[in-house]
């Protein structure tokens, strides 16, 4: 599965040709949720099969279409998620990406593939701070969307190297 980088966008954007199906849906890391995913899947595999032979596709080309993305239901594809599930879908092409955003379940069948549900993904840039205290010592933390590291003391004003040192 790779990565969704700019250039994977620019692949979403210009590489189809035909039907484009794309279909987002919410996954689950923990919890009785899980159970429900593979279900959710089938309903919107189901979905999009419709979609196609209302575009005029036959319905075993459809099944045909679809197929690489049916063979992902198992059960070790549905222990490794994120908060949302990309796939996207056209003759010989087939991507789908584990993202850290919570879908609305969706499923578009059009000339292109439906990206608007990615934007958050490039708006801003998703940083965030972790303060992480404990008595012998503090970090402040800055992370992103790929990655968190730690700020080194040096980096920030007045920030104490232990709630101990606070005290005084």
């Amino acid at each position: 599965m790779p990565l969704l980088s700019t250039e994977e966008l620019k692949t979403l954007v210009t590489q189809p040709e035909g039907l484009c199906v794309s279909i987002f849906m919410p996954t689950h890391t923990a919890g009785p949720q899980i159970k429900q995913d593979p279900i959710r899947f089938k309903n919107l595999m189901g979905k999009a099969e419709a979609q196609l032979v209302e575009q005029g596709m036959r319905s075993a080309d459809a099944q045909e279409m679809l197929k690489s993305a049916q063979e992902l239901d198992r059960d070790d594809f549905w222990r490794h998620q994120n908060q949302g599930l990309a796939l996207f879908i056209a003759p010989n092409f087939f991507r789908y990406y584990r993202l850290p955003l919570d879908f609305e379940e969706l499923v578009v069948v059009g000339e292109q593939f439906h990206l608007k549900p990615l934007m958050p993904l490039l708006t801003g840039d998703g940083r965030f701070y972790i303060l992480a205290l404990s008595q012998k010592k503090v970090r402040l933390l800055v992370g992103g969307r790929d990655r968190i590291r730690e700020i080194q003391p040096e980096e920030v004003d007045n920030l104490p190297e232990s709630l101990m040192s606070v005290q005084q």
